[in-house]
């Protein structure tokens, strides 16, 4: 060898050969009687282990492991020593072992390198030291100041706390000193409405030698409260509780959690609860308006029906010449008809409407063809249709026979046409039927203003109308008295619509009748 000694943090060497070189070195260590091994710096293999180790811990079971070593702590070292490698600089660890007489103990391992001439580890040296006793006031200490709380220690003799952990101080932010030199220090720093509880309920416990847990507040030192669970032990000296020994457990984060969602579970409560109101007033208001439009339908039919008859004989008193008045009061009389079939068709409206919510609404169902009443409903609301602008065409098809309510589905066409001279812009409108296995399909399509589709679901209910049709008047139960007709069928009604590319409705019937429900 050239030299021997400490060198740049670890020890140098040459030698002519690896197996000399560390033949030597294991030579020269054997003589300090150390409790250490020689580790390869390339394979980290252990390469040699000193007699006073070997009768510590036994001998190496394979050459190149610790055995006495548990196998999670030899990677934890050999981490340690790849470290020592990588920059040659010492490094200490505490690790446990087991020794040759069973026993357990815990070694505080330092490894330094021993390098070449070029400077590179070719040799770790790795010295081990017992620290048993020092190892366990270790462990306990790291435990104790780890745990998220606060572990403490009471003597009742003198009602002073012993001992407290350091996370008393990072929790509550007072000094240590503070706990243990004040015998009121607890009670005092305890939130005043737990005050007038807590600290009777530990007393009575401890009374009775019972271990026992509660939950309370304090107020730190900034001001904030703190929620503790405080498990408690009581330790009995000749019969009489001697030392109360606890773990406060910081359970602020749940209690304030569980604040939440009693506050949103609140809200919820009442929110659900305002709704609910809400709900029984919009439905009584829509129960007692329900209720006058089926009065007032009734009530304007019986004088609007003779209303009518008078006007029609007034007309065909004129055109007969039984009546002889001046074209400007013939025209007068025409706009009071129309009016008057506005108000009725109006009036029949609310009917219908009255009809569908009273319960248990009956079809009288019958054989006919859909086709020719689409024919006939065509017919009568040609010239209103042509008033606007609008033709109405009934495409080619076969006959739709099946058994329906003609009454009930005359209404859901004259619906349908109704609206597409209203909202058709005076453009064509297409009547189309078509008949399959499964039943007929109504569609009634104009190109007027169009229907939004976030609206293709809302104009269906009772009195709502889409936004853009708010100009054409209505009371918005067409639709409404529509759809419950034809659902009564066993049928279904949709629309197909984008806001200025027309109206397309679509109806669905089976060929019978709806079943009814045992």
């Amino acid at each position: 060898m050239e030299s021997t000694g400490f060198s740049d943090g670890g020890m140098s060497c040459s030698a002519s050969g690896q197996a000399s070189e560390a033949s030597e070195i294991a030579s020269m260590l054997a003589s300090l009687d150390l409790v250490a091994c020689l580790v390869d710096a390339r394979s980290l293999d252990v390469a040699w282990m000193s007699p006073r180790a070997a009768s510590l811990f036994g001998p190496l079971s394979d050459g190149a492991q610790l055995s006495f070593l548990a196998p999670e702590d030899q990677r934890s070292l050999r981490a340690l020593l790849d470290a020592v490698r990588r920059d040659g600089a010492p490094r200490t660890r505490d690790q446990r072992a087991l020794r040759a007489d069973g026993q357990s103990a815990w070694l505080r391992l330092e490894a330094s390198a021993w390098k070449e001439k070029s400077g590179s580890p070719r040799w770790l040296l790795v010295t081990m030291t017992d620290i048993s006793d020092l190892g366990r006031d270790h462990a306990l200490r790291v435990v104790v100041d780890d745990v998220d709380s606060i572990v403490w220690e009471v003597d009742l003799s003198t009602m002073c706390f012993t001992f407290v952990s350091r996370q008393a101080e990072r929790i509550l932010g007072y000094p240590i000193e503070r706990w243990l030199h004040d015998p009121k220090f607890w009670v005092e720093h305890m939130h005043t409405e737990d005050r007038a509880w807590a600290p009777a309920y530990c007393e009575s416990e401890t009374k009775r030698l019972s271990a026992h847990e509660f939950e309370y507040r304090m107020v730190a030192a900034d001001g904030r409260v703190v929620w503790f669970r405080d498990i408690v032990t009581v330790v009995v000296d000749n019969g009489r509780p001697g030392r109360l020994r606890g773990v406060m457990v910081d359970i602020t984060r749940s209690k304030q959690a569980e604040a939440e969602r009693d506050r949103l579970l609140a809200q919820e409560q009442n929110a659900r609860a305002a709704v609910e109101a809400a709900r029984e007033r919009v439905e009584e208001a829509l129960k007692r308006r329900d209720e006058f439009i089926s009065a007032a339908s009734h009530e304007l039919r019986t004088p609007l029906t003779p209303l009518r008859l008078q006007i029609q004989s007034l007309l065909r008193a004129t055109e007969r010449g039984e009546i002889r008045l001046p074209d400007s009061q013939r025209k007068k009389l025409e706009i009071a008809r129309r009016q008057v079939e506005r108000l009725a068709s109006l009036v029949g409206g609310l009917l219908d409407v009255s009809r569908v919510l009273e319960a248990g609404m009956k079809l009288d169902v019958e054989p006919f063809d859909l086709r020719e009443l689409a024919r006939d409903v065509i017919e009568r609301l040609r010239d209103h249709g042509e008033r606007a602008g609008s033709r109405i065409v009934l495409l080619g098809g076969s006959p739709a026979i099946g058994v329906w309510d003609r009454e009930g589905l005359e209404k859901v066409t004259g619906y349908l046409l109704s609206n597409a001279i209203k909202y058709g812009l005076g453009k064509p409108i297409e009547v189309s039927i078509r008949t399959a296995a499964s039943g007929v399909t109504l569609e009634v399509r104009d190109g007027g203003i169009g229907i939004a589709p976030e609206d293709h679901d809302r104009i269906f209910e009772r009195y709502e109308r889409a936004p853009s049709s708010r100009g054409y008047g209505g009371l918005g139960l067409g639709l409404h008295a529509a759809r419950a007709l034809i659902e009564a069928h066993g049928g279904r009604i949709a629309v197909r619509s984008e806001l200025g590319k027309g109206a397309a409705f679509v109806v669905t019937l089976p060929l019978g009748p709806k079943p009814v429900e045992q």
